[in-house]
């Protein structure tokens, strides 16, 4: 049969295809008019021998238009396909590649379940990464009926790595650099020729020393690179490319951080807590003030007698904000980590730096140790942070704090830094007891009871007024959490309206508990009722807020 257009350039259309499926890790399969296999390079599927009339190649060649193919199980032609059943293809991207009007040819990108569900996220990307790949075959056909003798690998590498959004150098098998993509020069700032110098030498760090050593493959690990004009703080990967047949290279991936971060938020949950949700919970009010102070990018302080509602509030403002879809960190504060703290948090690759570009809820600030209250401030000051090594890096990140106590008074007592406090008091939500009051508690108790009746199964739950009263006097003081347990430990024994004989079946009293306790007595009368709500040790250690361990600890020294 006489060669086709595409055909007379099938060893660079293979080449072609073999650098395509490496590069964005997928089956790819060009074929040409007469149905013929051009290049094709497979990663996920055994072989095809032939391109089908009623394929779906075939129809982007007849139709001359591109087809997209999120899951081809519901086309009619994959159907009747004998394999159907036991066929693992899942998603399909073709192009036709046309040649001065006419088509020539069709590319195509063949996935599995894993790959598609990757590339479909952006889709108009990958389609239009294609055509530009289909373009650059007919440039290929136009050069050869040409003549032109232009350096066929240069070219396509070129073309090629200059489309990902990737950060890429190539080099040969010895270090030296072959060609590095526009993405690299924009990252590092570097213009100067850097063409057939050591990759160690322009861009210096042990890990590309080590790796010329072994040429052990890199995937993503974590570096941070010093140019001459800036620093580069995220993940490394390497893939070895065969040059010729022969010889091979290596293809190093820079991604920032905050790519990496970016989209990882877009493809999970994150906080399910909203504003909008929280309104049953928090005065009108106080919803308005928070989503107002929430669209600013300004420092917060949430200051409320209840730590559990500064938190959700929060979360709430941090998904409010225009950085909701970017990084969310919570720092719970304890001085009792002491070191651990400022490692957690000031290290080259600590909780401040992940954060940039996001948002960062330091939770309970009032319990951050004095010295750390002070490299806060220092950062609240400039936005930088001084490593050990003498250098400086800096980071973009909304901070919220959360405070459970009085910070004035803290800072007047010495116990807080009194400039850290006026910073971030700048722009403050005071949090109303809301437990505490009669009618704010009544909300609270008739939802818990509507929810838990709900997950136990209880059509009907109330409370009889003397019980319901001395819920209020006794437990509106003691937060929500205890709140909550108590809630669900009278609907999961009750049913219909609890009465005074029924709450004292529980083994509570209606006598008004002793004042006077010790932090220990607090400390295992609290593990005692988690135990007998029938919690298990994981569940009550997290509510704690406690390690297992320590909680086995002190159980044993309570004799629980």
């Amino acid at each position: 049969m006489m060669d086709t257009m595409l055909g007379s350039i099938k060893g660079f259309v293979a080449r072609f295809s073999d650098i395509i499926s490496n590069t964005i890790d997928a089956d790819v399969l060009i074929a040409d008019t007469n149905h013929e296999i051009v290049g094709a390079a497979f990663r996920y599927f055994t072989m095809y021998n032939g391109i089908g009339a009623g394929s779906l190649i075939a129809e982007v060649i007849a139709s001359r238009r591109k087809v997209v193919e999120r899951d081809k199980a519901g086309r009619a032609s994959c159907q009747k396909c004998g394999e159907f059943e036991s066929c693992k293809i899942v998603g399909f991207v073709g192009v036709p590649i046309f040649y001065h009007g006419y088509v020539v040819g069709a590319i195509s990108l063949i996935l599995p379940q894993h790959r598609a569900d990757e590339l479909f996220r952006n889709i108009e990307t990958s389609a239009e990464f294609l055509e530009n790949m289909a373009g650059l075959l007919a440039g290929k056909i136009e050069e050869r009926n040409q003549n032109q003798s232009l350096n066929q690998m240069i070219l396509e590498r070129e073309a090629i790595m200059d489309l990902l959004s990737e950060a890429v150098v190539f080099t040969d098998y010895f270090g030296n650099i072959a060609y590095c993509n526009k993405a690299f020069q924009k990252l590092s700032g570097i213009r100067q020729d850097i063409l057939g110098r050591q990759l160690s030498e322009v861009v210096p760090h042990a890990v590309f020393e080590e790796y010329f050593k072994e040429h052990k493959a890199l995937k993503n690990k974590r570096v941070y690179i010093t140019w001459e004009t800036g620093a580069f703080y995220g993940f490394l990967s390497s893939r070895q490319v065969m040059i010729n047949g022969r010889d091979s290279g290596t293809m190093f991936i820079f991604q920032t951080i905050h790519e990496v971060l970016y989209h990882a938020q877009l493809s999970e949950k994150g906080s399910l807590m909203t504003l909008g949700w929280a309104e049953w919970l928090f005065p009108k009010e106080v919803i308005q003030e928070a989503k107002a102070a929430a669209v600013t990018e300004q420092h917060i302080l949430i200051q409320g007698a209840d730590s559990g509602l500064n938190e959700m509030l929060a979360k709430g403002m941090a998904n409010y904000s225009q950085r909701g879809l970017n990084c969310l960190k919570i720092l719970y504060c304890d001085n009792i980590y002491r070191d651990l703290m400022e490692v957690f948090l000031f290290d080259e690759f600590g909780e401040l730096r992940d954060a940039d570009q996001g948002t960062m809820i330091v939770h309970n600030v009032e319990n951050l140790p004095y010295n750390i209250q002070e490299r806060m401030l220092q950062f609240l000051r400039t936005g930088k942070i001084p490593l050990t090594n003498g250098t400086v890096i800096e980071s973009d990140v909304r901070l919220v704090f959360t405070a459970s106590k009085n910070l004035k008074e803290l800072a007047e007592q010495g116990l807080f830094v009194e400039e850290l406090y006026y910073r971030i008091a700048e722009h403050e939500i005071c949090i109303p007891d809301v437990i505490s009051q009669y009618a704010g508690f009544k909300r609270i108790v008739n939802s818990g009871l509507a929810y838990y009746g709900k997950v136990y199964h209880k059509k009907v739950m109330q409370l009889d007024e003397e019980v319901f009263d001395y819920l209020y006097k006794v437990y509106s003081g003691n937060g929500l959490n205890y709140l909550e347990s108590m809630l669900e430990l009278i609907v999961r024994h009750n049913q219909g309206i609890t009465a005074v004989r029924d709450f004292m079946s529980l083994g509570i009293s209606l006598e008004p508990p002793k004042k006077e306790q010790t932090l220990s007595d607090l400390e295992k009368n609290k593990i005692m009722e988690l135990l007998k709500l029938g919690l298990n040790k994981t569940d009550i250690s997290k509510r704690l807020g406690i390690s297992r361990a320590t909680l086995y600890r002190k159980m044993g020294e309570y004799g629980l």
